[in-house]
């Protein structure tokens, strides 16, 4: 209706029938309803405001009756769960929604409410429910809010605790939501804005201007603005606060905040405020991550790099790295063969990691050496970047050429080691013999009368002398020491070899020369071993020259080292040397390249076995077509040896003394007691252990000999029986043996204290050993 002086009002009109002064008339009631009409428009503009509201929030949110018929859900809410015909539905438990409505009915609300929930696709997720009891038009309605937290769940704490601030579309935001209309006035505010106003929140109320609410967080300190610039603060806060716009304000107590401000349709606007401490406080935690990265980075012995993968530009160098690469640009300058870096790209390309790629760099100074590159491919600022270690292998592969030398070096010894097991198997086994015809051509010889019978045995023991020796040698070489350690004048052993080789040579057209320093120290050594090394070095460079149609010379000489002062023997020949390819290999035993039955492969092993022996070294210069030169180094003596020894006079005759000699060898027994007898010894020969023992039961013996090596009851047995039954002949007993060089025997031997003598013995050699005994026992 319209007013007298022009202004429409709303009216609330009624009427009734009635009789006035007796005529029909109406009664017509007017009352304006202008106030109420405003009222009504301005819940209508609420409602629709918060509808809009409502439908803008990504988070889902519905409202719902008690019994679960759906009153309203906002797009959010119908994208997650569809539309299914009743709230129970959407809970895997039906019994969840139970709970939940009870606690609404006893309490009024409920936050972060888990359940598990059917999606729109039937799929089951684990959403955060929180809900409101509100009265709506006379009946109570449940208004809730879902969050989606799987991702939450499985997220570690910060995103948990990140994600418990979604609770409903206003309440359980976990932004702090505000809403300020077209005069800048507050409409609402969550609890989460207020929280993060708690110093102001008695102020922050519906219907306060921002303006006055802001200037109160100024005056109470929440912000760090100054007292006389709070004016200007606030109107650099107010410049297109309804345009959108994000910014991030520190408060007071330290805490940081990102604020979006984002304009309505009606002219105000929405203030989201988030809470990202946490994340600065990461930021600032990060980038001291990455300074103490790089500071380790720095001080690192390692080497790393990041390099680009399509063109090698280095976008980071470790110290380690500089140092070991120089300070290059990229990495294509490092790689010593462009086809090498190819091919580790493509593999890095293919599988994204390479591990231990052996490959040749370039050093700083240019020079090239072998490494190893271990790398990941990784995307960095949008990039394939490579993160690689270098490391440096030249020590590994010095390491492994040392590991190469030892293993070569064990794997010779253990050869030599094996033949010096079979050549005292050999040497024992000729013992036996040996003694025989030793013994008995030094018989003869002191007993015949015949000049010709005399001069033959001498021939006969000078040649079983010098086959004994050989054994002894033998035996000195499987035991790695020398048998008769002496000083050693290096002329002798020299001249020694040359009565065995000089015919031989000079009758093969080869010229023999020697270049020897006069007046060299002795050597401490075995000369007979000493003098068999030459022998061997002199036959092998004669072989050498057989067939050879160039220079056929030998060159023999000594001198003196003029670093270390060994002495040194060197054997030179003008043949074709010897190849590259079996160089490494010449110390083997029986490794030859002689024709079958040309040789045996054990010379230079032998060689190489007794200069060991002796603490010496024996090494070979050669050159294909240019001859070869062994020379040997041995250490000169500091010894001095007394000049007294045991001399070539008979032993006291031994008459009425009795002697027991136990060997299986029926000739070496005979010949003992041929030699003892003729010393005056009674003589009782046991040809086995158990005879032995029967001879002990009649009678004692002043003196027993026995082998060690029997069969049946052997030396060791028989001692063992001897100190158990018979104990005051234990110390009458002594060994003559052609085996101690078995671990056994020596075990034995050191654990009895027993004396013992090496076979094959000189009738001298074994008088000499028995009257000992006698001496001994006296």
């Amino acid at each position: 209706m319209q007013r007298e002086d022009g202004s429409n009002v709303w009216c609330s009109t009624n009427w009734r029938r009635s009789v006035f002064r007796s005529r029909p008339s109406l009664v017509i009631g007017v009352l304006d309803i202008t106030e109420r009409k405003k009222a009504e428009a301005a819940e209508r503009e609420a409602t629709s405001l918060m509808q809009r509201v409502l439908d803008a929030c990504p988070s889902p949110t519905r409202m719902s009756t008690i019994e679960g018929e759906t009153l309203y859900a906002n797009p959010a809410s119908r994208e997650l769960y569809g539309d299914r015909p009743h709230i129970a539905d959407y809970y895997v438990n039906p019994a969840d929604r139970e709970i939940l409505v009870s606690t609404l009915l006893d309490k009024g609300s409920i936050d972060d409410f888990r359940v598990r929930q059917y999606c729109s696709d039937n799929t089951i997720f684990w959403g955060s429910l929180s809900a409101r009891l509100i009265d709506f038009q006379g009946k109570k309605v449940i208004v809730s809010n879902a969050t989606n937290i799987n991702a939450m769940i499985m997220a570690q704490q910060q995103t948990r605790q990140a994600n418990n601030r979604l609770t409903d579309a206003i309440e359980s935001l976990a932004e702090g939501f505000a809403l300020y209309d077209k005069d800048d006035c507050l409409v609402l505010a969550n609890s989460q804005y207020r929280k993060m106003h708690a110093i102001c929140a008695d102020v922050l109320v519906p219907g306060v201007n921002w303006f006055d609410f802001l200037r109160v967080t100024a005056e109470r300190s929440q912000f760090r603005v100054p007292g006389d610039k709070i004016d200007e603060w606030l109107a650099e806060r107010a410049r297109d606060r309804r345009e959108y716009r994000q910014q991030e304000f520190q408060h007071a107590d330290g805490g940081w905040f990102f604020v979006s401000n984002s304009p309505t349709r009606e002219g105000g606007f929405v203030v989201t405020r988030l809470d990202i401490t946490e994340r600065k406080r990461a930021e600032l935690a990060a980038k001291e991550a990455d300074d103490l990265v790089r500071r380790v980075l720095e001080a690192s012995p390692v080497s790393i790099q990041m390099t680009r993968a399509h063109d090698g530009k280095q976008l980071y160098s470790s110290p380690a790295t500089t140092r070991l690469l120089g300070d290059v640009v990229g990495a294509l300058d490092h790689f010593a063969s462009q086809a090498h870096r190819d091919e580790y790209i493509e593999r890095l390309l293919r599988d994204g990691a390479v591990d231990e790629f052996e490959t040749q760099l370039k050093r700083s100074d240019g020079q090239t050496f072998w490494c190893s590159i271990s790398s990941r491919l990784i995307d960095f600022h949008g990039e394939q970047v490579i993160v690689s270690h270098t490391h440096d292998l030249s020590d590994r592969i010095e390491l492994q050429k040392q590991v190469e030398h030892q293993r070569e070096k064990l794997h010779q010894n253990e050869k030599l080691s094996a033949l010096g097991g079979l050549l005292a198997g050999v040497a024992h086994e000729l013992n036996n013999p040996l003694s025989v015809v030793l013994g008995m051509s030094l018989t003869l010889k002191e007993t015949s009368v015949d000049a010709k019978t005399v001069e033959r045995a001498d021939k006969i023991s000078k040649a079983a002398e010098r086959c004994a020796r050989i054994v002894k040698t033998f035996l000195a070489m499987a035991r790695q020491q020398p048998t008769r350690a002496t000083n050693v004048s290096i002329d002798e052993v020299v001249s020694a070899a040359l009565e065995v080789v000089n015919y031989s040579i000079r009758s093969s057209d080869i010229q023999l020369m020697f270049d020897l320093e006069p007046d060299l120290p002795a050597i401490w050594g075995d000369p007979d071993q000493l003098s068999q090394v030459l022998i061997n070095l002199l036959v092998n460079a004669e072989h050498a020259l057989h067939h050879w149609e160039g220079s056929r010379k030998i060159l023999v000489a000594t001198g003196r080292h003029p670093e270390c002062g060994n002495i040194t023997i060197s054997v030179t020949d003008t043949g074709p040397g010897i190849a590259e390819e079996i160089l490494p290999r010449i110390f083997e035993p029986f490794f030859t390249t002689k024709e079958v039955g040309a040789g045996t492969g054990i010379g230079l092993s032998f060689c190489h076995r007794i200069i060991q022996a002796h603490q010496g070294t024996i090494e070979v210069e050669t050159m294909p077509g240019g001859g070869s030169t062994f020379v040997v180094s041995l250490p000169a003596s500091d010894r001095f040896v007394e000049t007294s020894g045991p001399s070539d006079d008979e032993p006291e005759n031994s008459a009425g003394l009795s002697c027991l000699v136990v060997d299986d060898e029926r000739e070496v027994a005979d010949l003992i007691a041929e030699v003892l007898m003729r010393d005056g010894f009674t003589v009782v020969v046991a040809r086995s252990g158990e005879e032995a023992l029967t001879q002990l039961r009649k009678r004692t013996f002043a003196v027993i000999l026995s082998d060690l090596k029997m069969p049946s009851m052997d030396g060791r047995r028989l001692y063992n029986y001897i100190a158990d039954y018979h104990p005051a002949e234990v110390d009458r007993l002594a060994f003559l043996t052609g085996d101690t060089i078995s671990p056994d025997a020596q075990v034995f031997l050191r654990a009895t204290k027993r004396p013992y003598l090496e076979k094959p013995v000189k009738p001298i050699e074994l008088r000499r050993f028995v009257s000992g005994l006698v001496v001994r026992q006296v």
